[in-house]
C-alpha cells in the first residue's frame, strides 16, 4: 500500500484534533448567539433615553446575526469535510491492518521457554508446536514470532504469542490443525513431561477494530441468548443455536441491526 500505517495513524490523529477544534468553534459561536438572544429588555426610562439608538442597535444585532449564520455554515461545512476525510483515513487504516493481520495467528496458553524469550526462540517454539500438531510448516515459513503483553498482567499465565507467516497457505495449514494444539506431547515441543499444554489455543489474529467487534459480539451473545460466537479469518460470527445459520458480523452496526431485529 502507498501509505504506511504509521503515516495513516498520524493523519488520523491530526484530523481528530482538527475536528475537536472545529467543534469547539461551533459551540462558541452558538453560545454567542444564545447570549445575544438572552440580553435583557430595556426599562422604560432606558427606552426613552435611548430611543434614537434603537435603529442602530437593531442594525448591529442583525449584522451580527447574519455574520454568525454565515460563520456557522462555514464551520459546519468544514466539519463535514473533516469527518469525511477522517472516515477515509480510518477505512485505509482498517484495510491496511486487515491485509497485514491475515498472515498472523495468536497462540495462547504456551509456557515461556525463559523470562526474556527472544523472537528467534519463540519462532522455533512455534515451528515445533505446528509440526507436532501435524501442520506442514517449516521455520522458513515463519516471518517472525514474539510474545505480547496481556490485559490481565497479574494472572501469572504465559504471555500470548503472535506468529506471522510468510505465506497465507502456511497459516491455513496451521489453522486446519489447530484442534490438535492442546493434545501435543510437551517433550516434542521442548518442554518437560510435567508441563501441561492442555490450555493451548490458536486463533486468527484480529485487528484492533475487529477485536472490539468480537468483544461486543460476545456481550450480544449473552444478552440475547445466542449459543455460539467465534472469529474466523477477518470476521466475527454469531449463531443462535446448532440448527440456525451463521451470521457474519463485519462491524458494530451489524450488531445494532441484529439487535433491532431481535427486539421487533
Amino acid at each position: 500500500m502507498p501509505e504506511s500505517i504509521a503515516s495513516l495513524k498520524r493523519e488520523n490523529s491530526n484530523l481528530k484534533d482538527q475536528l475537536s477544534v472545529m467543534a469547539d468553534e461551533i459551540a462558541k459561536m452558538k453560545d454567542m448567539l444564545l447570549e445575544q438572544s438572552k440580553k435583557p429588555a430595556a426599562t422604560k426610562d432606558e427606552t426613552v433615553q435611548s430611543l434614537e439608538f434603537m435603529s442602530k442597535g437593531f442594525d448591529d444585532f442583525e449584522r451580527f446575526r447574519v455574520f454568525a449564520g454565515k460563520e456557522l455554515k462555514r464551520l459546519s461545512a468544514k466539519l463535514e469535510e473533516l469527518a469525511v476525510e477522517l472516515n477515509r483515513v480510518s477505512r485505509n487504516i482498517d484495510e491496511f491492518q486487515e491485509y497485514s493481520y491475515q498472515y498472523n495467528v495468536k497462540i495462547v496458553g504456551v509456557p515461556q521457554m525463559s523470562q526474556d524469550e527472544s523472537s528467534a526462540i519463540t519462532s522455533a517454539l512455534c515451528e515445533r508446536l505446528f509440526k507436532t500438531m501435524g501442520a506442514a510448516v517449516s521455520i522458513q515459513d515463519i516471518d517472525t514470532a514474539h510474545r505480547v503483553p496481556t490485559r490481565n498482567t497479574g494472572n501469572g499465565g504465559p504471555r500470548p504469542i503472535i506468529c506471522r507467516f510468510i505465506r497465507r497457505l502456511s497459516k491455513d495449514n496451521v489453522m486446519n490443525q489447530r484442534r490438535n494444539a492442546s493434545r501435543v506431547d510437551p517433550s516434542a515441543v521442548g518442554f518437560s513431561q510435567d508441563v501441561s499444554l492442555s490450555a493451548v489455543r490458536i486463533f486468527d489474529h484480529l485487528t484492533p477494530r475487529m477485536q472490539k467487534v468480537l468483544f461486543e459480539a460476545k456481550r450480544f451473545k449473552e444478552q440475547f441468548h445466542y449459543e455460539y460466537c467465534w472469529s474466523k479469518g477477518s470476521f466475527v460470527y454469531l449463531r443462535k443455536d446448532a440448527t440456525s445459520p451463521a451470521i457474519k458480523i463485519k462491524d458494530i452496526t451489524d450488531l445494532h441491526h441484529l439487535q433491532d431485529g431481535s427486539q421487533s
